[in-house]
């Protein structure tokens, strides 16, 4: 409920103010009832309304457990598929997060550029022990949904993630668990809204029923025969003649428009 009432929200009035204050109309509804009930903090995380605090470590002691000594190196080339299939499976997910943010821009970007971007990222987190990753694409959305085209918003993002890990403090301790459960479902909605139902109007006909039937496969036989699967129907359907998109970029208006 939370989540749908969060994207609705959204959806209808896009101020760069509704977000943030629908996250704390939920927060201050939440401790607002444990007040009203007289329940205590400890009371909600023995409840499981909350996560139990745990201790936060220093920032310090993060790369501990960053032992290169201790790496097997004689089993690297039996994961060999296992590394390919992560790779490609990182490059498709940073081609299709870059589509969504040309979708929501209405112009095309740099693929090579962007796919560069995430690659050097992706070698800096993997050398300082991190993990692999992607743009995050919704929180982009969301923000050029809300009319915010500053560079000073990724800076912000960046500066709080930096200060939320050098505290001593579990922030997310305090957090309802049920709080995270609403940002999933609103990002859920507003995925299925936009590349199952407003997608609808800016792709041919053939091109839709190739969308809908690889979120069809993915649902039958997993993210990785789906996917496999929905690019074998858009190749037999383009080898039939149909229009699947092929050759097109986005126009002023976000709509397909074919290269000549």
């Amino acid at each position: 409920v939370g989540g749908c009432t969060i994207y609705f929200s959204v959806r209808a009035s896009r101020h760069m103010a509704v977000l943030p204050t629908c996250i704390i109309m939920i927060m201050v509804a939440f401790y607002g009832i444990l007040w009203g009930t007289g329940t205590s903090v400890e009371e909600a995380t023995e409840l499981g309304w909350i996560n139990k605090t745990v201790e936060a470590p220093s920032w310090s002691h993060t790369w501990d457990f960053l032992k290169i000594d201790k790496v097997v190196w004689s089993v690297l080339p039996s994961q060999t598929v296992t590394l390919l299939a992560m790779i490609s499976v990182v490059a498709l997910s940073s081609s299709l997060d870059i589509a969504a943010i040309e979708i929501e821009l209405k112009r095309p970007l740099d693929y090579n550029h962007e796919l560069q971007t995430v690659g050097l990222s992706n070698i800096i987190s993997g050398i300082t022990g991190g993990y692999t990753g992607s743009y995050i694409f919704s929180q982009t959305i969301f923000s050029l949904r809300m009319g915010i085209r500053s560079r000073l918003m990724g800076y912000t993002i960046a500066f709080l993630s930096l200060i939320f890990v050098v505290i001593p403090i579990n922030v997310l301790s305090y957090v309802p668990n049920f709080f995270f459960g609403s940002l999933l479902v609103m990002i859920c909605v507003d995925l299925m809204f936009e590349w199952l139902i407003d997608v609808r109007h800016q792709v041919a006909t053939a091109e839709y029923v190739v969308v809908l039937s690889t979120f069809a496969f993915c649902l039958t036989f997993g993210v990785e025969f789906g996917i496999i699967a929905g690019i074998a129907l858009h190749v037999a359907l383009d080898k039939f003649g149909l229009d699947v998109g092929k050759g097109e970029s986005l126009n002023e208006d976000g709509m397909a428009m074919a290269n000549c």
